[in-house]
C-alpha cells in the first residue's frame, strides 16, 4: 500500500492540480501544452545559438535607409561631388544627408536605384570603379553619362558595369599587392637597405 502511495499518488495529485489551474476544456488543455514553449526564444525555432552568433549580415541582406546609402557611397570611395551629381542635388544636401538630414521621396527612390545597381555583382570597391567612370565602352555610353540621365537606363548601366567591374577588381588587386610589398619592405631591414641604396644610386 505504501508503495502504491509513493508511486501513483504524487503523479495523480499533480495532474489534479494541473486540472484545477487549466480546467478541463480542450482550449485550456491546448494552452497548457503550449505554455512551456512561451519561454523559448523565437530565434531558436530557426537558428541555434551558435548559428546566430556566427551569422554575418551584409548590407545586401537588409534594407538600408537612404541616409545609410549615402554613407555607403561615401565610404566606398565616391566623391561627394559625384554623389551630388548623380542624385541631382547640391553638395550641401549630401553633407546634410550624411548628418542625418531628411531626404525627399524622389531623392530616396533614386538613391535606392543607384544602390541596387552599384551593389549588385560588386567585386571591387567603388573607389576603383570610379577610376573608370568616364571609360568609353564600345557601343555603350560611359557611366558618367548613364548616371546623369533623369530616368536611369538600368539595362545599359548593368551592361557597362559588367565591362568595368573586372577592370576595377584588377586595379584593386594591383594596389593591394603594392601596399603589401611596401609593408614588407618597411618590416624587413635587409629589403629596406636595398631600396635606400637603389634610390640613392638612381638619384
Amino acid at each position: 500500500m505504501n508503495s502504491f502511495n509513493s508511486t501513483y499518488i504524487t503523479p495523480i495529485t499533480t495532474l489534479m492540480g494541473i486540472g484545477l489551474v487549466f480546467g478541463s476544456s480542450v482550449d485550456n488543455a491546448n494552452a497548457f501544452m503550449s505554455y512551456p514553449q512561451m519561454h523559448i526564444p523565437q530565434a531558436t525555432a530557426y537558428l541555434c545559438p551558435k548559428e546566430i552568433k556566427n551569422a554575418k549580415i551584409s548590407l545586401q541582406d537588409r534594407l538600408l535607409s537612404s541616409n545609410e546609402i549615402v554613407e555607403w557611397l561615401k565610404n566606398e570611395g565616391l566623391p561627394i561631388a559625384l554623389i551630388a551629381e548623380i542624385t541631382f542635388v547640391e553638395r550641401k544636401s549630401v553633407y546634410a544627408w550624411l548628418n542625418g538630414g531628411a531626404i525627399r521621396p524622389h531623392n530616396q527612390e533614386r538613391l535606392e536605384k543607384i544602390y541596387t545597381l552599384l551593389s549588385e555583382n560588386k567585386i571591387a570597391d567603388l573607389r576603383n570603379l570610379y577610376r573608370f567612370w568616364s571609360r568609353i565602352i564600345p557601343n555603350q555610353q560611359p557611366l558618367s553619362l548613364l548616371f546623369q540621365e533623369k530616368d536611369l537606363d538600368e539595362k545599359s548601366i548593368k551592361l557597362a558595369l559588367s565591362h568595368l567591374w573586372p577592370l576595377a577588381e584588377k586595379e584593386q588587386k594591383r594596389e593591394l599587392a603594392k601596399q603589401l610589398s611596401s609593408e614588407q619592405i618597411k618590416s624587413n631591414a635587409f629589403l629596406r637597405d636595398i631600396r635606400e641604396v637603389t634610390t640613392s644610386y638612381e638619384s
